[in-house]
C-alpha cells in the first residue's frame, strides 16, 4: 500500500513539474507583457517608408525606414527589445533622427508588433531576423551599407553582440542593457518576477523550452560567447546601475569579454529601459557622438 501512494505521489509531482515546466516555456516563448503597437512616425512628424522583408525561414517581418533630414549617408539599424516593438524603441530613439540627422531603419522581431511568426527566443531565432534584415539592406539599399551602424536595446542588444560578428557592413554598435548569459537572464527574470528558483524547476522550463521550440542549442545562445567577434568595430555598452534584470556586473562581464576599441558607460539610477529617462540630454548627446565619430 505505501508503495503504491509513494508511486501515485511520484507520478503527480513529476506531472507538476513537467506541468510548471511547459507553462514556463510559455512566459518565454510568448512574452506576458507583449506590447501592442501603438507609436507610428507621424506621430513625430517624422516622414517614413514602410518596408517588408522575408526570413530565411519564410517569416514576414515589417519595418520602417525614416530617411535622415539632411541627406545624411550614415544609417542607423535598431533593434528593439523582448515584448517591445519598433514603435516604442521609435519613441525613446528619433532623436537620432530628427537631432542626429541618420537614416533609421527600425522593424519587428518575429511575432512582435507588425511582424509575422508565432514565438520568440530572446535571441536564437532573432538572429535570422538581423540578417534578413541586413539582407533587406543589402537587396534594396545597398548605399546604406556603406556607413552602417545598429543600436541595440535589451534583447535587441544582446542580438546585436550575437548577429553583428558576421556582417562586416557593420562599422559600430551600441548596447544598451543586453545580457551576458541566455540561462542567466531567464534564471533572473524567473526569480525577480515568480520567485521561481533555478534547480530544479528552470532547468525543467529549459528543457521544455528546447522541446517546443525543436532547438536543442535555443538556451546555448549567449552574447558573453560571440561578442569579441565585433572587434575591430568600436561598442558603446550602456547600462542602467539600478538595472535588476540585466545587471552592472553582468553588463561589465560582456565589457570584459568585449576586444577593443569599446567604451561602458553606467548611468546611476537608471532602472531596465530607462536609461534615456534619467541621463536626460547627455543620453542624446553620447549617442550621436558616438555614431558621429564611428560611422
Amino acid at each position: 500500500m505505501i508503495f503504491w501512494v509513494c508511486a501515485a505521489a511520484a507520478v503527480c509531482l513529476a506531472a507538476a513539474f513537467l506541468g510548471f515546466g511547459w507553462w514556463g516555456a510559455g512566459l518565454i516563448i510568448y512574452p506576458p507583457k507583449m506590447s501592442s503597437l501603438a507609436v507610428f512616425p507621424e506621430q513625430f512628424g517624422l516622414p517614413y517608408e514602410k518596408v517588408s522583408f522575408t526570413t530565411s525561414d519564410g517569416l514576414t517581418l515589417k519595418g520602417w525606414f525614416l530617411p535622415s533630414p539632411t541627406g545624411d549617408e550614415r544609417t542607423l539599424l535598431m533593434c528593439h527589445g523582448w515584448g517591445d516593438n519598433k514603435g516604442e524603441l521609435l519613441a525613446q530613439t528619433h532623436f537620432l533622427n530628427t537631432a542626429g540627422g541618420f537614416n533609421l531603419f527600425y522593424f519587428d522581431n518575429r511575432s512582435h508588433g507588425e511582424s509575422g511568426g508565432t514565438i520568440t527566443t530572446i535571441g536564437c531565432l532573432e538572429i535570422m531576423d538581423f540578417d534578413a534584415a541586413m539582407d533587406y539592406l543589402r537587396r534594396s539599399r545597398p548605399q546604406r551599407l556603406q556607413r552602417l551602424g545598429v543600436f541595440g536595446l535589451s534583447m535587441g542588444a544582446a542580438v546585436a553582440a550575437m548577429a553583428a560578428p558576421a556582417h562586416p557592413e557593420v562599422k559600430s554598435v551600441v548596447m544598451e542593457s543586453p545580457f551576458t548569459s541566455y540561462r542567466q537572464v531567464v534564471r533572473r527574470w524567473a526569480w525577480n518576477n515568480l520567485r521561481v528558483p533555478y534547480f530544479p524547476l528552470m532547468m525543467i522550463v529549459l528543457w521544455m523550452l528546447r522541446l517546443r521550440v525543436g532547438r536543442e542549442d535555443v538556451d546555448s545562445y549567449s552574447p558573453v560567447r560571440y561578442v569579441s567577434g565585433v572587434a575591430p568595430r568600436p561598442v558603446l555598452f550602456i547600462s542602467g546601475a539600478e538595472d535588476r534584470l540585466m545587471p552592472p556586473d553582468d553588463v561589465r562581464a560582456l565589457y570584459a569579454a568585449a576586444r577593443e576599441p569599446k567604451e561602458l558607460w553606467m548611468i546611476p539610477g537608471a532602472s531596465h529601459g530607462k536609461c534615456r529617462e534619467l541621463a536626460g540630454p547627455e543620453y542624446d548627446r553620447r549617442l550621436i557622438e558616438f555614431f558621429g565619430r564611428t560611422l
